[in-house]
């Protein structure tokens, strides 16, 4: 398969307040949206992750979409777990979707595109320095190994972040999301409140229009056993602050405080 869709759906909804992939926007499921954003976008078949199959059944009516992967039994939950799961795909390229956001661009794909050959991975970057970790794209590379990136964080931090991916990428791209063709901030709001369907309210402002490539590679040495891990880990981190990126910055401290103690993460 060449590009494949897939879809986030394995949130409870508790600030929702229920199932926020089948609220109405503008008269349609969020997840209807969502899937046919990704298809527009070039995807030629959709998936749903979630971990239900009346889950499955519910959004395939609504959505039509191709078919459903379940969160893989890693022992970690969560959205950077249930991406584990695209290893299944044998997919070259996957387009990542949250469910919960209906008003997404298809030119946010198409624009990270442009700039991710070459690269695993491209998301956008907010102004705030935040990296929408729901919103990507991954290559071949990265979609093969998700399964084993995922099994190999969970046992030894415990969890595992959509971020984790980005860094875990021999290269990656982040692409400021004023240059992927959005004219508001709203295109990348989530409904994670009933109120959020009515306010249209995005978390981060849009951001620069800035290309910035990632050749760190620092967590995948950790996960590779590098006795320089640590090194690595803290040249990440200082690099992230240096070009503003706040939110994988914190990421990789929270990873040096865990792995290498809070004296070095403080060095």
């Amino acid at each position: 398969m060449d590009i494949v869709g897939v879809v986030l759906a394995g949130g409870e909804g508790r600030r929702f307040g229920g199932d926020k992939l089948i609220a109405l926007v503008d008269g349609e499921p969020s997840v209807t949206r969502v899937a046919a954003t990704l298809r527009v976008a070039g995807a030629r078949l959709v998936y749903v992750i979630t971990r239900s199959v009346d889950r499955c059944k519910l959004y395939s009516a609504l959505a039509g979409i191709d078919g459903c992967l379940y969160d893989a039994p890693i022992g970690c939950r969560g959205p950077g777990a249930a991406l584990a799961a695209i290893s299944e795909l044998g997919a070259r390229t996957v387009l990542v979707a949250p469910g919960d956001a209906p008003w997404l661009s298809p030119s946010v794909y198409t624009g990270l595109m442009g700039y991710v050959d070459g690269c695993e991975a491209a998301a956008p970057l907010h102004g705030s320095g935040f990296v929408e970790t729901l919103v990507m794209i991954l290559r071949k590379r990265l979609v093969e190994e998700a399964r084993s990136i995922a099994e190999r964080l969970c046992r030894t931090r415990g969890d595992v972040r959509p971020s984790d991916y980005l860094r875990v990428a021999r290269c990656a791209v982040l692409v400021g999301s004023s240059l992927l063709g959005v004219l508001s901030p709203s295109s990348f709001a989530h409904i994670n409140t009933r109120d959020a369907v009515r306010t249209r309210a995005a978390r981060n402002p849009l951001g620069d229009k800035v290309v910035i490539e990632l050749r760190g590679g620092a967590l995948r040495e950790l996960l590779n056993g590098s006795r320089r891990s640590c090194e690595l880990l803290a040249r990440e981190a200082e690099s992230y602050k240096e070009a503003g990126i706040i939110h994988l910055a914190r990421h990789a401290v929270r990873d040096l405080e865990y792995f290498c103690g809070e004296e070095r993460s403080q060095g």
